[in-house]
């Protein structure tokens, strides 16, 4: 996804061609600046990197007597984002000098945990985006090249401590119910049988590039859960549900969580052994199994999918 770019001087009054990518800059107080909003004074300049391929770290073996290495494994490394970034004003240095420091506050690192979000929209209105820290390069110069008195350019940095970008969410829901029917019509049919198995073989499509680690929401009634994954592993909660409890089972990285009614800790409930798999790349058969399961059970996947380049 390139992001395609106008100098200041080549806008005219009609402003940037309206199939130019739209870069957003969420701050880690919330606050939104449209990066490639010319009429509030931002333009994206050519020469951004950093939006494609992340960096990889191969994990090898070296054995003596033997040429070359063995890889054991290749993980994806934190990632830097340069964008370059022209702040500008027609309506007077006072203005400009506003947009200017309202923007260097956003990108602070010392505000909030530091973390902001990097979006780009496309004309169609399909995005990415990505979880960022300012690094570095809006320090400032004022050689006759970068900046003037209504206008200068900043090479602006970010690391992004997860390489990947996160396109839309999405999630389904599914519901038990009696005589083998389907919940959804057009969906898979989770059904609840005499054994009271809420689905085996039960297909879920990612459709990011890299593996993604979904969110399980389940509304009781259940005595258990297992679910599957036939090359991933599994998990089982061992727990009464009622009716009115809601247990979340958070499979994400550096995350996972099992809280039961937003509150309290279901991990005692949750099998030593457990693994919490991850959908791949693509079509996963899977097995979610319920006991004690009835009609007002329900079970929903949430996932974002995780892509390789912007």
């Amino acid at each position: 996804m390139p992001i395609l770019t106008q100098q200041v001087s080549d806008i005219g009054s009609d402003g940037p061609a309206p199939e130019l990518t739209t870069v957003t800059w969420t701050s880690p107080l919330g606050q939104v600046t449209v990066l490639s909003d010319w009429p509030s004074g931002y333009l994206v300049q050519p020469g951004a990197r950093g939006l494609d391929m992340p960096p990889f770290k191969a994990y090898e073996d070296e054995s003596p007597g033997i040429h070359g290495n063995r890889r054991r494994d290749t993980k994806a490394n934190a990632r830097e984002i340069m964008i370059p970034v022209a702040i500008y004003a027609d309506d007077g240095r006072p203005a400009f000098l506003a947009r200017k420091r309202r923007l260097l506050r956003d990108l602070s690192p010392l505000e909030g945990d530091g973390r902001g979000i990097l979006t780009l929209t496309e004309a169609d209105g399909s995005s990415r985006s990505i979880t960022a820290i300012y690094a570095s390069g809006a320090e400032g110069a004022e050689d006759v090249d970068s900046a003037g008195r209504r206008w200068i350019s900043y090479g602006l940095t970010w690391t992004c401590e997860s390489p990947f970008w996160l396109g839309a969410e999405y999630s389904r829901g599914f519901r038990a119910v009696g005589n083998d029917q389907p919940f959804f019509p057009s969906g898979v049919p989770w059904v609840v049988t005499d054994s009271q198995v809420l689905g085996t073989g039960v297909e879920i499509v990612n459709p990011g590039d890299v593996p993604t680690f979904p969110v399980w929401t389940i509304s009781g009634p259940i005595t258990a859960a297992t679910f599957t994954h036939p090359t991933g592993g599994s998990w089982t909660l061992t727990r009464d549900l009622s009716v009115s409890d809601v247990a979340v089972i958070d499979c994400r990285e550096r995350i996972e969580t099992a809280v039961l009614n937003g509150t309290e800790n279901l991990w005692p409930s949750i099998d030593e052994a457990a693994v919490l798999w991850p959908l791949l790349r693509g079509t996963n058969t899977v097995d979610l199994l319920a006991s004690g399961a009835t009609s007002a059970t329900t079970v929903k996947v949430r996932l974002r999918p995780r892509y390789l380049s912007a």
